[in-house]
């Protein structure tokens, strides 16, 4: 659709990879967690809740695939696709509950979740394209 054009190629998958796929929770929900701070009104905490449930939506849908379709040897489409809305339900849940119990909060935790926002971001426009020699960076 783009013409293989390398910038969209840094924010959506460009291959079947596991580690391309991270993209598809992690760049909208950045974006969403950038619109959604400027929407609300009681900010504290806010940030590192976000990040913390969003590392939480992208180790479980390593961690769902990778179980699954290594107890039963081979992979499920439908069930891939499946794996996405568990994850972001399980992120969204978890999101609510760190505001709510405002368990994470204060500026160290806010400037370490900013660093964790933009360290992801790098990783994923430097791994696109340089991927290492890592199984979840290769194809299936």
């Amino acid at each position: 659709w783009t013409g293989e054009n390398t910038l969209v190629g840094y924010f959506f998958p460009v291959n079947e990879s596991t580690w391309e796929h991270l993209k598809l929770l992690f760049f909208p929900t950045a974006l969403f967690t950038l619109i959604e701070y400027f929407i609300i009104k009681d900010k504290d905490g806010y940030v590192p809740a976000a990040a913390l449930s969003l590392i939480v939506g992208l180790i479980s849908i390593v961690a769902l695939f990778y179980t699954y379709s290594g107890v039963l040897g081979f992979k499920i489409e439908w069930f891939n696709i499946a794996i996405y809305y568990i994850a972001l339900i399980i992120m969204l849940v978890l999101k609510n509950l760190f505001l709510q119990s405002n368990i994470v909060n204060g500026r160290f935790a806010t400037l370490l979740s900013l660093v964790w926002f933009f360290a992801m971001a790098i990783m994923f426009v430097i791994f696109t394209y340089n991927p290492l020699d890592l199984g979840i960076f290769k194809e299936p």
